[in-house]
């Protein structure tokens, strides 16, 4: 019973460490450098390169730190554990460590060490415990962790203190200690002389305090070898000490300190940079001074002035995140004193300016101190851009203007010839000149992201020469631009290094045209725009530009049989490096990895074949019964067909609808060989008073036939039609009785058709038109043998008389496109 409570045990333990172990395979290896961090691991994984230097399992959920863990890792020399929320660390557990370099254990809740912890930890450099619950810190008993820290080699420290604390003489020993990080972790925390009493035995050079509820004048005499510090301030504490810590700067009157930063005091009320601040700084020969997000809301020009004239060996200058209402422009100003300032960065202050349009003049000039190299001037101004005259600008060889709301770029600079990098990411460029980066010959880094270049490349003419001063560029970002297409030509230049172009997240549907003679281009992200395939002349152009990547993440491809070529493209071309990141949409509107259409892609193309065969049988066969149909219908119904095209040609010659009487009681329809008895016909029946029209008479000449015949019916209340064998051969009357049908059917005059049958002809004999209308045809017999005595010569005219009749009082209106 107890052996299987054993192995029960046994198996829930393995099943909790597997559980740990699941993201294992996700650690990112690259040579010796093994990553883990943040991929929400409870428990440390086995199994990792023996070889590892590097081992980062930072940002994790590993609550235990189990005795033995890295003992098969001999070669590590860092290892991370911060924020891990590591609770206990067991005897032993980094036995085995014996290069070991540095040890970060910052950010957890650990609150204890185990006895012989960091035995043997000989070669160890940097320690971080800080912001932990070591009670031994708070309960002041030093000794505890003096006993573990006999590590001689220890250069780094960064740790906790509680109110009360004193560095201890026993630290002495850590005779190579030169880097020390502290962090007070409550506001009744007194930075006094006493404190570090000690200290002047040690060869500490830089020191970070995070959290300063109060520091004495005195506090920095220990520090004899002191040349770096920076101070957090703090913003949760009862009262803003910054008056403490300018003060405190005065035990360094005359000497040398490399970099003095303080940062993170955001007090509501703000303070003043004056005089009797500035004073203890100048009285240092400073080299660096950053005042990062103080909230300080003023700077006097008097004290700002005495600080450029006295500090004689600053070279770099920061204020940052702070709230300086009015004083921006005049601070700068006075900066050209500083006589050895090569870095100058005023980040993300005045920020109250930003909700009003100022206006510009058309020239705004400023002077630089002659020996700067970088200016960062960022997320401070608003207004529109004008033109900028740099005096002292020669050595300037970095301008950073970014995320300045600049409401238009139509101005140009001068005075600053020899600037490699310009960031003017953030801009609102819809109003852009041509003439904007003229100023910058030298130019090599080109940065503007989300600067509305879309539409001002749109509203300017001759958007192409944009970058035609401009050909040492070898970087240039012009990504988040919304921008359609590449102006034409502003990619087309002889460019002599350039290396990277970066046009992610815009709108471009084609690749962009680069100069042939490009040969130096490393890589082109194309990430995050609307390009479906590569055609073949884009190919081709890609073929040439050399060893280039070309980056294209996030863009809808489409995977058919139209981009077949594209696709076998991908499958050969080692120019893609994210291609497992890409997808498509295929014919059947479904999403897929563009590696999966890849890898079957013979298949893919055998079916793009088969349905383009299909296709053109299908196509082939649909045009062939087509076009027997529209035979059949033609000639089926060809004088249709004819009749409608003859109204349509009519009417496109601006024929108008008039309303009038007919012009002709009658139109006759004869065979030409008829043409005697015809006439004495027509002489009998004009002599009775109607008016009777004939080809050879009425016809319009230099119309053509089938016009003239159609006018003739449409003008004539009758139609007579002279039916003999010689009639009946003719191919015009055929055409004439069509014409008639039709008319007759369009207009709803039925009983128009006069037929006069002058020879012997059955009803069977004659034409199908004719028997198709006989019910509504008048027919009249010319007199013969077979029909005297009852129709004579006479009784025939009578009877024509009485067809062609008009009704009294009745006026016909005739209207070519009306129904009578």
């Amino acid at each position: 019973m107890q052996i299987t409570k054993i192995i029960l045990l046994w198996i829930v333990t393995d099943l909790q460490e597997a559980k740990g172990y699941s993201n294992e395979t996700k650690c990112h290896v690259q040579s010796t450098n093994v990553k883990c961090c943040n991929l929400g691991l409870t428990t440390i994984p086995r199994h990792l390169p023996v070889n590892a230097t590097n081992l980062d399992l930072s940002k994790n959920s590993i609550k235990t730190v189990k005795g033995f863990t890295f003992q098969t890792l001999r070669y590590l020399t860092h290892l991370h554990l911060e924020r891990n929320g590591i609770q206990v660390i067991e005897k032993n557990a980094f036995h085995g460590l014996h290069r070991l370099r540095s040890l970060h254990l910052s950010f957890n809740s650990i609150k204890l060490f185990p006895a012989g912890t960091f035995d043997r930890l000989n070669g160890l450099q940097e320690l971080s415990i800080d912001n932990n619950k070591l009670q031994y810190l708070q309960d002041n008993e030093i000794t505890k962790i003096l006993n573990m820290l006999k590590i001689m080699s220890l250069r780094k420290f960064s740790f906790d203190i509680y109110p009360n604390f004193k560095f201890p003489s026993q630290w002495g020993t850590l005779s190579e200690l030169t880097d020390l990080g502290i962090f007070a972790r409550s506001a009744k925390v007194q930075f006094n002389n006493a404190m570090f009493a000690h200290v002047y035995l040690l060869k500490i050079m830089s020191l970070s305090i995070d959290v300063v509820p109060f520091i004495s004048e005195d506090f920095f005499e220990h520090f004899p070898k002191l040349d770096s510090i920076t101070l957090s301030i703090g913003t949760d504490l009862p009262k803003n000490p910054i008056d403490q810590v300018f003060k405190s700067f005065g035990v360094f009157r005359g000497r040398n300190l490399t970099s003095i930063e303080i940062n993170t005091g955001r007090f509501d009320n703000g303070f003043t940079l004056n005089y009797k601040r500035m004073k203890y700084l100048w009285s240092i020969c400073l080299k660096r001074l950053t005042l990062n997000n103080l909230y300080i809301k003023d700077i006097l020009i008097y004290a700002m002035q005495e600080f450029s004239i006295k500090s004689t060996c600053l070279e770099y200058l920061e204020f940052s995140e702070n709230t300086i209402f009015d004083r921006g422009a005049s601070v700068v100003a006075v900066m050209n004193n500083l006589k050895n300032l090569k870095v100058l960065k005023i980040t993300r202050n005045w920020r109250s300016s930003k909700s009003k349009r100022s206006q510009q003049s058309s020239l705004f000039s400023f002077v630089l101190p002659k020996t700067l190299e970088e200016l960062y001037v960022e997320h401070n101004m608003g207004g529109d851009m004008s033109d900028v005259e740099v005096i002292n600008g020669f050595n300037l060889r970095v301008l950073s203007l970014k995320d300045n709301e600049m409401w238009s770029c139509i101005g140009t600079f001068t005075g600053i010839t020899n600037v490699e990098y310009f960031d003017m990411s953030g801009w609102r460029c819809e109003k852009l000149s041509i003439n904007l980066l003229y100023g910058f010959p030298n130019l090599k880094t080109l940065k503007a992201s989300g600067s509305h270049l879309g539409k001002g490349f749109v509203n300017l003419a001759g958007a192409g020469s944009f970058l035609s001063k401009n050909l040492r560029l070898k970087d240039i970002n012009l990504s988040f631009n919304k921008i359609n297409s590449i102006p034409d030509g502003l990619l087309l230049r002889r460019f002599e290094q350039l290396s990277s172009v970066n046009m992610s997240y815009n709108n471009l549907k084609i690749f962009p045209k680069f100069h042939a003679s490009i040969k130096t281009l490393k890589i082109i992200d194309l990430t995050f725009n609307s390009i479906t395939w590569f055609n073949d002349e884009d190919i081709e152009h890609i073929e040439k530009l050399g060893e280039v990547d070309i980056l294209l993440r996030g863009n809808p491809f489409q995977c058919s049989c139209k981009t077949l070529q594209f696709l076998k493209w991908l499958s050969e071309t080692n120019r893609v490096p994210d291609i497992l990141d890409l997808t498509c949409v295929t014919e059947q509107a479904s999403r897929r990895f563009m590696s999966e259409v890849i890898s079957n892609l013979k298949t893919f193309e055998i079916s793009c074949k088969t349905k383009f065969w299909l296709t053109f049988a299908v196509s082939i066969t649909s045009i062939v019964v087509l076009a027997i149909i529209l035979t059949v219908v033609f000639f089926r119904y060809k004088y249709a067909v004819e009749y409608f095209l003859l109204r349509f040609k009519m009417k496109m010659k601006n024929y108008n609808d008039l309303q009038q009487e007919y012009i002709y009681d009658a139109f006759i329809s004869y065979s030409h060989t008829d043409s005697v008895w015809v006439k004495q016909f027509h002489d009998k029946v004009n002599s009775m008073g109607f008016e009777l029209c004939l080809h050879d008479k009425d016809f319009i000449a230099g119309e053509s036939i089938a016009v003239n015949v159609l006018n003739a019916i449409d003008s004539s209340r009758k139609v007579i039609f002279i039916i003999t064998h010689e009639f009946l051969k003719s191919s015009w009357g055929s055409y004439e009785m069509e014409m008639t049908r039709m008319h007759a059917f369009q207009k709803g005059r039925e009983d128009m058709v006069i037929v006069v049958v002058k020879d012997d002809i059955k009803i069977t004999d004659m034409p199908e038109v004719m028997k198709n209308m006989w019910i509504k045809i008048t027919c009249i017999q010319w007199p013969n043998d077979d029909n005297l005595p009852y129709n004579t010569e006479e009784i025939f005219y009578e009877k024509m008389k009485m067809s062609l009749q008009r009704r009294e009082d009745t006026t016909l209106l005739y209207s070519r496109n009306s129904v009578i």
